[in-house]
């Protein structure tokens, strides 16, 4: 006796596996050249015995599969080049993945090492469909060159197992998915080997036969976890999904494959870091104004560099050309094997409001838009020459004109701070020089400064804004010692 097969109305799930996941990663940070030499990662199967897990294109290309043994793949390509598969390091790459899709997609399971399962129900509305979401997906992995499946699926078993087993394709409708879900072999159903050769055993070749069967006569001969199994992928039954959550902190560490011995060759892969620092600061609308570079050698500590910004960055190109100029101050003493990224402390992006009008002198946007280069241009200059050799006269509370302002290293809030309420010239000269009071013609004024009795260098002045015979405007001050001229107000 056999039972019509039932999907749900709709597809809400989307499935994404990247069987290559590791090797596509690491191909992706080594140059043209090294792309095009054969490669594969290998894995124990037993005392002695190899296999290959993953493989690069020129691999497969010169006749190498995988799930072939190791000895045999190195006699058929004796150039083939081989490293231990990582699981770790995949599902680091997996969670970055993740992160990169999390800018349009908020629910994400992660399934490691290699697979990604979305629900997109609420979301095929707001992109206009299946198309539109494809379309969306493919705009943001664009810098990922991955090899990838995607299926959709009316429950998240169906998609995994379409996914999983190549049969990509995003759809609205239930009733090809099902057609494709019956097509598969029951070897790519995912149940547990020794339930597939008692299935098998039966003449339950395919997941259809499966699908057509009673449940109740199939947990009957088969036991509870069939029952559930067929619940699961009919979507009678979602198991709870642990969703992702983007970490409140960045850090990424990345394995260079090779000894790099200088740091102009660390750049590319400093590069994809950067890129994926940038996608955590645009999720969280956060800039920063410093970093921590980490190259780690064979045997010996890391080489640290500190990369400090004047204003604040989050843009992966800024980013990489601060870094690329702080970074030619430094050299590598030893070749590194691994390269990581810190953020330092994080701060809200600032937002600016626009105008209408472009080019008003007077507006606060304009102001804004005009500090913005000489934030850049300090961020520069100090990386390149460093922080103590950008500095600016700050005011300080000292009433006495001659230490009323000390350089201090630039910050960005220094720079845009107002000046103070009275009137000060912004030429003072290095000493007063003494003068007479008959050559000015006072403007403004008595201003009385008595200051400095806690230093033994008190100070007490009557200071006026006056012209000179050429109708220069001075800063002049009365004490018990004279008339004197302290600075120039242009």
């Amino acid at each position: 006796m056999t039972s019509k097969i039932t999907p749900p109305a709709t597809n809400g799930w989307l499935y994404l596996h990247a069987s290559q996941l590791l090797i596509d990663y690491q191909s992706a940070l080594q140059s043209a050249e090294q792309q095009q030499q054969p490669q594969a990662l290998a894995q124990n199967a037993g005392p002695g015995k190899r296999y290959l897990v993953q493989a690069n294109q020129a691999a497969l290309d010169a006749g190498v599969s995988v799930g072939m043994a190791e000895v045999t793949a190195t006699t058929l390509v004796p150039a083939l080049q081989l490293r231990d598969y990582q699981s770790w390091r995949e599902q680091q790459i997996l969670q970055q993945l993740a992160q990169v899709i999390y800018q349009d997609v908020a629910q994400i399971a992660l399934y490691p090492p290699q697979g990604l399962l979305f629900e997109v129900r609420s979301l095929l509305r707001l992109y206009g469909g299946y198309e539109g979401l494809q379309q969306r997906l493919q705009q943001r992995l664009q810098d990922w060159p991955v090899r990838l499946a995607l299926a959709s699926g009316y429950s998240p078993l169906s998609a995994r197992l379409l996914a999983e087993a190549g049969q990509a394709g995003l759809c609205s409708d239930p009733q090809r998915v099902s057609a494709a879900l019956q097509q598969l072999p029951i070897t790519a159903s995912k149940l547990p080997a020794a339930q597939i050769k008692r299935l098998q055993e039966v003449g339950l070749d395919s997941v259809g036969a499966l699908l057509s069967r009673p449940a109740a006569e199939l947990g009957a001969r088969f036991g509870k976890a069939v029952t559930l199994y067929l619940a699961e992928l009919r979507g009678d039954y979602l198991p709870p999904q642990h969703y992702f959550r983007p970490p409140a902190r960045f850090y990424q560490r990345l394995d260079l494959l090779s000894e790099v011995s200088n740091w102009p060759q660390l750049l590319f892969p400093l590069k994809r870091l950067l890129q994926q620092l940038e996608v955590f600061l645009q999720i969280r609308q956060l800039s920063l104004r410093g970093l921590t570079l980490q190259a780690y050698h064979r045997d010996r500590p890391p080489t640290k560099v500190r990369v400090n910004f004047a204003h604040a960055v989050w843009q992966q190109q800024d980013l990489l050309n601060l870094c690329q100029l702080q970074l030619e101050n430094y050299k590598l003493t030893h070749p590194a094997l691994e390269l990581s990224v810190q953020a330092g402390a994080l701060e809200p992006r600032t937002a600016t409001a626009g105008t209408l009008i472009h080019g008003d002198p007077d507006s606060d946007d304009h102001a804004t838009t005009a500090a913005r280069p000489l934030g850049e241009l300090v961020s520069r200059l100090q990386a390149r020459l460093g922080a103590a050799a950008v500095q600016v006269p700050m005011p300080v509370t000292d009433w006495r004109p001659e230490r009323a302002h000390q350089c201090q290293p630039w910050r960005e809030q220094q720079a845009s701070a107002g000046t103070a309420s009275l009137p000060r010239p912004l030429w003072l000269l290095p000493e007063p020089q003494a003068t007479e009071s008959k050559h000015w013609q006072l403007q403004w004024g008595p201003e009385r400064i008595s200051s400095g009795w806690w230093d033994d260098q008190a100070v007490q002045r009557d200071y006026f804004i006056a012209l000179d015979e050429h109708q220069r405007q001075g800063w002049i001050y009365q004490s018990e010692y004279g008339w004197f001229l302290h600075g120039w107000f242009t």
